[in-house]
């Protein structure tokens, strides 16, 4: 064994306990400590589908010692907060959906950021802060759904802080990536990355002391260290003075929302999205709502048919443009979810999709600007997408022995730029959100998803990154060409006409036919490579016709599935 599979066995052991590890790795070139292809697992009772590893068997242990999938989930999170350094954020955002087996409600809680109110202050930008949820959401789920105590959620992620993460190739990069772009003038946060001067190299342990102290304080005091106890004041006076505009007003008055679900049907399939203001469940249900009237399967996947690539962008294209400045934070607008969820509009959308193709033996390939001669970067490669970095989050899937689903995603989005305080990074958000008014939540395409069948779920599913799109893909793969979940995650995957650009991101894993066509019909296409984390990495979950619990995890990222 080599030393550096050495020293993350030794953590990842410590993390979990001896008695529950499996199939650990040996090697740092192992799929579970790298980007690649992930084992399937299948379970009786529970199941967890998680990012790492580490965070994966945390939450199964939970779920071992009789808690449940609130509780897991909750523990998973603040284990991310400290795994996932890169990713997420204690001071950031969360939304998701969670089942309630005793009563068979499904809720939809939505934890995202919020703007200040402008009018609380005349000093500073108020649209530079994000008031983060997470933590507060986190308190929100274990009062309705928990089942322990409130500290034993963070014991986990203070022991893994203390001792030190294993730091992996893919959150090297990351850390380099933010010290380079975001954090190179923040003194506090030079020390907490590179505490020796340099950055934890990879297969070594990264010790988080600051953030360990304060998960204790989150620990003792509850969320309200992070809004009104000592952080929340620090973040107030740091975030003014980098010429933002909140108060402790605007901390104390933040709340998490509960919502009924977003619900629809595709090809008789019951699915569950999110709500406004998160914006994920709409556009996927629109879109599904176009998809439908098209006989996919009979057209050939979208890897090997032009034609049905073509659907899916252009479908895609009209669910952006009209959704794009419609779908608001519904304290302040109305929002027509019936018209979006109507299949008779599907229809119109799908005629709408039909008829903006170029006539009949119309061809535009060898167009300049059809082929992309014009050297311009692709759009992941800009890593944003209405200033969301199109990376980032983490997505869980926690199934019960008692029947118990959520599916939920947190990310950062929460601080205001340059701001890094007591080992939490807090540099704000770039997405649009009201500074006036009573809704002032942040929108995001969230889009965690539950498939149901006589009312309860028996699939669960999510993505990291920009969701809507990536998640509607999937469900195509499963349900019109009947893909094993793990071959429908595997896929290539493509983004189509982000931010008004008549362009398809796709990965290469596509056929020549689909090149051609593309270009026939006037659609530039940007290959990603075979596989591009850019483009989300889908976690899973699903029971079968027998009752196992299966579990699988996208090869793009880092993702590990568990369960007993």
């Amino acid at each position: 064994m080599t030393m550096i599979a050495a020293m993350f066995l030794a953590v990842f052991v410590h993390s979990v306990g001896e008695a529950q590890t499996k199939a650990l790795p040996t090697d740092p070139r192992d799929p579970l400590l790298n980007q690649g292809p992930k084992e399937e697992e299948i379970a009786e009772k529970a199941m967890v589908s998680t990012q790492l590893p580490a965070v994966t068997e945390a939450a199964l242990q939970v779920l071992r010692e009789g808690g449940n999938a609130a509780d897991a989930f909750i523990t998973a999170v603040f284990m991310q907060h400290v795994n996932d350094f890169h990713q997420v954020s204690l001071f950031g955002a969360m939304t998701g959906l969670y089942y309630e087996a005793s009563s068979g409600k499904y809720y939809a809680f939505n934890a995202f950021s919020d703007r200040p109110l402008a009018d609380r202050s005349e000093v500073g930008d108020p649209s530079k802060v994000a008031i983060a949820g997470t933590v507060r959401g986190l308190e929100a789920l274990a009062k309705r759904f928990g089942t322990r105590a409130w500290a034993s959620y963070l014991e986990p992620a203070i022991a893994s802080a203390e001792e030190g993460v294993l730091v992996t190739s893919f959150m090297y990069a990351s850390n380099y990536s933010t010290m380079e772009r975001s954090l190179a003038e923040n003194r506090e946060a030079r020390e907490f990355y590179k505490p020796d001067g340099h950055l934890a190299p990879v297969g070594f342990r990264w010790k988080m002391p600051k953030l360990a102290e304060t998960l204790r304080k989150v620990a003792s005091e509850g969320a309200d260290y992070m809004y009104t106890g000592a952080w929340g004041q620090k973040f107030v006076e740091e975030a003014v003075e980098r010429g933002g505009r909140v108060t402790l007003e605007d901390m104390a008055s933040y709340e998490v929302r509960w919502m009924e679900p977003v619900r629809f049907t595709y090809r008789g399939h019951e699915i569950i999205g999110e709500p406004p203001p998160g914006t994920g469940g709409l556009i996927q249900a629109y879109s599904m709502n176009i998809l439908e009237n098209f006989d996919l399967r009979a057209l050939g996947h979208f890897t090997t048919s032009p034609r049905t690539l073509e659907i899916m962008a252009r479908t895609f294209g009209r669910v952006e443009d009209e959704l794009r400045w419609t779908l608001r934070d519904p304290l302040s607008f109305q929002i027509p979810s019936e018209v979006w969820l109507s299949k008779e509009y599907g229809r119109t959308g799908a005629e709408f999709a039909r008829k903006t193709t170029t006539h009949p033996g119309v061809s535009l390939a060898g167009s300049k600007e059809t082929a992309g001669a014009d050297g311009g970067v692709p759009l992941l490669a800009r890593q944003e997408r209405d200033g969301l970095p199109v990376l980032g989050s983490n997505h869980n899937v926690i199934v019960d022995a008692q029947g118990n689903w959520i599916s939920s995603l947190h990310t950062g989005h929460g601080g205001a730029p340059g701001v890094f305080i007591d080992g939490v990074r807090a540099t704000g958000s770039g997405m649009r959100g009201e500074t006036t008014g009573p809704g002032r939540r942040i929108l995001a395409g969230v889009g965690a998803v539950m498939v149901a069948k006589d009312g309860v779920p028996w699939l669960a599913l999510g993505t990291p990154g920009w969701p809507p799109q990536p998640i509607v893909e999937v469900l195509v793969n499963i349900i019109d060409f009947d893909m094993h979940p793990k071959d429908a995650a595997d896929a290539p995957r493509f983004f189509a006409f982000l931010n008004n650009e008549n362009v398809v991101e796709i990965e290469s894993r596509i056929s020549e036919e689909v090149r051609e066509g593309m270009a026939a019909a006037g659609i530039k296409l940007n290959e990603l490579g075979d596989y591009n984390w850019h483009t989300g990495s889908i976690q899973i979950v699903w029971r079968d016709a027998d009752g196992k619990l299966h579990g699988v995890s996208d090869p793009r990222r880092l993702g590990y599935s568990a369960g007993y």
